[in-house]
């Protein structure tokens, strides 16, 4: 496996998969609750934070499956957001005996085709969107200097 993971906690494990654009960093405050009563487990998808980028057009649910296949994952469950979240709906249709639960957080969904006004308000916003480096650097220095 060569993706970027972290696994925090014990018990039930948990996995979350994060939108595009972002990384693994997405889940900085979410997981560090769940891993209190569950196993939970972070990565960095193909070609996002830590991992390396794809040679070849990336199979995101063929990542998840590899994942938990390595670290000997029988069931988890499943929380994404956005992209992760359409990774997730994906990995379950494909693979429903290894989703022990589905949490989805306004997910994409492969076929949906949204509305040219929606593609359009997407498109302002996201030329609008700060650089997410420095968003997280200055999210890091704030919570370093608050401690």
């Amino acid at each position: 496996m060569d993706l970027y993971y972290e696994i925090h906690g014990s018990g039930k494990p948990v996995i979350f998969i994060h939108s595009g654009g972002t990384d693994s960093r997405l889940w900085s405050f979410l997981a560090p609750l769940v891993a209190n009563d569950y196993q939970a487990i972070t990565f960095d998808g193909r070609g996002a934070g830590k991992s390396p980028s794809p040679k070849e057009p990336a199979n995101y649910v063929g990542d998840l499956h590899e994942l938990m296949d390595d670290l000997h994952l029988d069931t988890a469950v499943l929380i994404g957001h956005s992209g992760g979240g359409q990774i997730a709906t994906d990995f379950s249709l494909q693979y429903p005996n290894r989703v022990s639960g589905l949490v989805l957080i306004g997910p994409s969904l492969t076929g949906y085709k949204p509305s040219p006004e929606f593609e359009r308000w997407m498109s302002e916003v996201n030329a609008a969107a700060p650089d997410a480096e420095k968003s997280w650097s200055s999210r890091s220095a704030l919570r370093c200097t608050a401690s």
